[in-house]
This record gives C-alpha cells, structure tokens and sequence, in this order.
C-alpha cells in the first residue's frame, strides 16, 4: 500500500513591511485576495449538515471539518480543489484530513495518490491544492466508466440475498474482475489506477487499496455499512508492509475482511486457488487478523505507525466467519447423510471444488486418511447415483488438506 504523501511548494512568504502597512493590514488584503469561492464555502456549509461518515466524525476541530466539507463540495460538484486554511495548526494534519475522506468516499478515485495536495504558508493563512489525477473529458469518461462497472455488478446480485450472502457476492465478484498488480506492488510510486476503486473495477488490476475502496463501495451501495482499516501485515509477498483492509458490520457485529489477501496464491503452489483460498480472510476477529495484520490507531491517538483510522471496531462475533457459515460440517463418517446431500447438490451446481469442516471432536489426520482410503469413493458414487447424466464425478477427484483450520476439500473432476 503506497499512501498519497504531502508537496510543499512553499513554506513561507517572506515580506518586507513598512511601519505604515502593519502585518495585519497585510495579511488581510491577502486573505481576501485569495480567499475561498463564496458558493463553495456556503454549499460547503450547508453540507456540513448532512455529513455522518466515521472519517468526517473522527475529526477534532470546526476547521478541519470545514476543510473535509470544502474537499466534498469541491470533488463531487467539478473543478480542482483550491482553498485557504487558517494558520492554526491544521496544516500539519492536512494528509489526515485528506485520508478521513478518502476513507469515507470510495466512490472519489480521481484524488492523486502520489502527491495527495501541494500548499503554499504566508503569514497568517495557507493556500491548499489537492491534487487530482484526471481531468475534464478524461475524468468525465472514468466517471462513466466507473459507474457502469458499479451498476453492473449490483444489478448481476441476486435478489433475496441477505447481508452475509450480499457481501459473499461482492468478495466473489471482486476476485474475479479484479487481480493483484505485483509490478505495482513493486514500485516506490503510483503507476495508474492500482490504488483506487477505478483500478479494481475498471482495469481489473489493484493493490491492497484499490481491493478495499472498490470493496467498501460496494458493501455501502448494497446497504452494509463497512469501513477501510489501515495497518500493517507480517508477510513475505508483495503484501507484506504498510496494508488496508476492511470491516464490515452484519446484524450489528462486526467482522474482518481482507479480499487482497483472499485473491492470494503462492507462485509455487500445487494447487488450484479454492473457496478455502478466496474466503480465508472473510468475516474474522480481531483476535484471529491480529494474528498477521497489525492496526493502526485511530485518528488523534499517538503512534508511531504512518497512517491512522477512521475507526476501529473490535471485532468478537464468529456466526458469519465463512467457515462456520458456508462450510458443511462432517462430524460422524458413518453417519453423514446431510453432508453427502451437500456434495451432491455441489456437483449438480458443477462446482469446481467441495470444502468441509471436520468437527473438532474427530481426530483430524485420521479422518482424512479414512476419507482417502474409502470414504470419498462411497460419497462420490452416492453423487453420482442422484445426479444426472451431465453431472457425473470422473477419477480425477483430489482431496486437500487444510489442518491449521480444520478444513478439508475435494477439487471436483467431471467425466
């Protein structure tokens, strides 16, 4: 994850006065010369009104919530952000200010994330230019572009869904447009689109950020409320290093999830990426994504990390992590007649693979080995015994292994 960073054109303007032109005069005639666009300031104060995202709450004082207000009215409604802050301490939190509506706004992917802003300080006020990475027809046609990709995606989910099985369909849907950009991943400076929602939904290529904005908007316009978590994580990959992921909130309980990492494989893997792979990260605890990911404080709190939050919830349900949800549970081999139904409706869907649980109560290794030896041929010939045809299990069939979650799964070969 590369993070916008700040330009400054100019700290300070120097001036020589008389004792006839005070300082005060001066700066006055300064500030009105260059103060902010009038209809913008009252558009931005009448936006103020309506503001409730977790950056806009999180920050601290009148002007660093008129400068996130200015930001929205100036990005949504056309032109380059321009503005005067005052002198007051609020520059030094302008990167901040400009993260908190980033992670309120996955929608706003034109902000430039190499640069973010570059300012100029006088006396007694600053002049701000947030930087955008396209403009005019170019921005225009992104935003066209942007917006079918959205649409198509919410308008392809099934209608009935609930909360758990909308967000299901977005990590899935995601995974599929959307692949990990490694030689991004491997610069010290943004390349394109990789670190916004744009670049997952429109170019299928992101990193770390690009997954969680197109992620958090999506969630958001299917009616989960979710938010981007900024950290660290232990890794190896390209992944590894400065990281954002998300939190989302089912049935008021919120849950972990990490799509970047679920869109995940090992170069040197032998196997095909699974279900197992694509939700190893979805619906976690804190306790469990502590276990690899480290997070960032939240916005005010002291720190010696790079980035902070918006907000931060602890995280302690466990219904709607994937494997207790979505995963059949196999907890007596002699006496499995759910689990071998399971299977087989899997098969009758064509599904490329077939995960399980094994209780906690069998002994892991052995069951596996039984399930090798005999069990799997039963289960597969009961399959194939109920389905059609077109829906026949071939010799092909692999069991793999997955111990540390107590999991196991069959890649499915059709004859």
């Amino acid at each position: 994850m590369k993070k916008f960073l700040t330009a400054a054109l100019a700290a300070s303007l120097t001036i020589t006065l008389t004792a006839c032109n005070p300082v005060s005069l001066l700066n006055q005639l300064l500030v009105d010369e260059n103060a902010n666009d009038p209809k913008i300031e009252s558009a931005a104060e009448q936006r103020r009104e309506e503001l409730e995202g977790y950056g806009y709450k999180a920050l601290k004082t009148d002007e660093e919530r008129r400068v996130y207000s200015i930001l929205d009215v100036s990005l949504t409604e056309g032109g380059n952000p321009h503005f005067v802050i005052n002198n007051d301490g609020t520059l030094d939190n302008m990167g901040n200010i400009l993260e908190m509506y980033k992670s309120d706004h996955p929608e706003v992917f034109w902000i430039d994330d190499s640069y973010g802003y570059e300012y100029v300080s006088y006396a007694t006020y600053t002049e701000i230019d947030v930087l955008i990475s396209m403009q005019d027809s170019e921005l225009s046609k992104a935003k066209e572009e942007f917006n079918e990709a959205v649409d198509r995606i919410l308008n392809d989910m099934p209608d009935g869904l609930s909360d758990y099985e909308k967000e299901l369909y977005i990590n899935d849907t995601l995974l599929d447009r959307c692949e990990y950009d490694d030689e991004a991943a491997k610069k010290d400076k943004v390349i394109g689109n990789e670190q916004n929602a744009y670049g997952a939904l429109v170019d299928g290529k992101a990193v770390c950020e690009g997954y969680t904005r197109a992620f958090q908007l999506l969630c958001q316009k299917a009616g989960i409320d979710c938010v981007p978590i900024n950290g660290t994580c232990e890794s190896d990959s390209p992944m590894g290093g400065n990281h954002i992921w998300n939190a989302v909130c089912l049935e008021g309980e919120w849950y972990y999830v990490d799509s970047t990492w679920n869109d995940f494989q090992p170069e040197d893997s032998e196997y095909m990426l699974t279900d197992i792979e694509r939700h190893l990260y979805f619906n976690m605890t804190t306790e469990r994504i502590k276990q690899d990911h480290t997070i960032s404080p939240v916005y005010g709190e002291e720190s010696d990390m790079d980035y902070c939050n918006a907000y931060v919830p602890e995280c302690t349900a466990e219904k709607y992590n994937y494997f207790n949800y979505s995963v059949p549970l196999l907890s007596d081999l002699d006496d499995c007649y759910e689990f071998e139904e399971a299977l087989s409706l899997a098969v009758e869907q064509g599904r490329d693979t077939f995960e399980f649980r094994i209780d906690d109560s069998l002994d892991y290794d052995g069951t596996v080995e039984k399930i090798i030896d005999s069990y799997a041929l039963d289960w597969f010939d009961y399959s194939n015994s109920v389905n059609d045809e077109g829906h026949q299990l071939g010799d092909g069939c692999m069991v793999y292994s997955y111990k540390e979650l107590n999991v196991a799964a069959f890649s499915l070969e059709y004859e």
